[in-house]
């Protein structure tokens, strides 16, 4: 697996830094940065970290630095056509409002190694490739991006909670009831990404092409820094191909990208932004410390 179990114990344990001078401009009041309000989860996982924004943000950045990933972000940007700025953005904004990778790296890592080359995909009880050849997903074809979206809306629509064979399928969203064989968490690795982004993305990655089939090289894709980045720059692209597709151009807005990012959907928030894209607490952030992040891509 190229190492990817050593790469992961070292490049994810991501949650690094800043020079001195940056500083988080939070709310006095309580769940909110800068008058947007957290997610519920958010606040939870902050609250749990028990460590300050800021202090989250400089190990991000000393992280990145230490283990040498911003020439690969160059790079990555460059083959993409985007700046590189906004895969920094999605990446510092995981790790300083969403899981601080070095509270569960350790797990994720371990359950990793013992299932190498055994792992596959089920919701509940009942093999993922048995749920997709059910009636309800006829309908969803297309691109990868398309075809996953589809089942990822229908599962939760007309899928989940219902009983196949003898086995009633788990009720919650699909990443977690089918795409969570280690139970340590629904999304991984140096963007916080789900094997569900990692297969929507796989048509826009200039990357080899796996399936759901191969949950090993799935796993791999998110948790190794080199290929994820590919997949973090696929994501940015495709958001700013769906603003582009209503007459709006974010490839110079990080901030808008990075809250694309955050939230998902960018094709279905397009349709309903009317031409005038917002940031929620994830992009305002990084609209915030914008400078540091360019100073410290020079």
């Amino acid at each position: 697996m190229r190492g990817v179990i050593s790469a992961i114990v070292v490049a994810i344990v991501a949650a690094c830094a800043v020079p001195q001078a940056a500083h988080a401009q939070t709310s006095t009041q309580a769940g909110t940065y800068n008058g947007h309000a957290l997610p519920e989860a958010t606040k939870r996982r902050m609250k749990a970290t028990k460590a300050s924004i800021p202090a989250k943000l400089r190990r991000t950045l000393d992280e990145l630095k230490a283990q040498r990933l911003v020439p690969a972000m160059k790079r990555t940007a460059a083959r993409y056509g985007i700046d590189p700025i906004h895969i920094l953005a999605a990446v510092v904004g995981e790790h300083v409002f969403n899981y601080d990778i070095r509270d569960n790296l350790q797990e994720v890592a371990l359950h990793y190694a013992r299932r190498l080359r055994t792992t596959t995909f089920s919701c509940g009880g009942v093999p993922l490739e048995t749920v997709l050849e059910l009636p309800q997903f006829r309908g969803c074809k297309g691109s990868s991006n398309s075809y996953w979206t589809c089942v990822e809306s229908t599962w939760y629509a007309s899928v989940r909670g219902r009983t196949v064979g003898r086995e009633r399928l788990p009720r919650r969203n699909l990443t977690e009831s089918c795409f969570n064989p280690f139970a340590t968490g629904q999304t991984y690795g140096l963007g916080q990404l789900s094997p569900v982004t990692a297969l929507k993305m796989m048509d826009t990655t200039k990357l080899p092409k796996i399936t759901y089939k191969d949950a090993d090289a799935l796993y791999e894709r998110i948790l190794d820094p080199d290929e994820s980045i590919n997949v973090i720059a696929a994501v940015i692209v495709d958001s700013i191909a769906a603003y582009r597709a209503v007459g709006v151009d974010i490839s110079d807005r990080p901030g808008i990208t990075a809250t694309l990012y955050n939230v998902g959907n960018p094709w279905a928030r397009a349709r309903k932004s009317r031409g005038r894209p917002k940031v929620n607490y994830y992009g305002a952030y990084i609209e915030d410390h914008i400078a540091v992040l360019e100073d410290f891509l020079n």
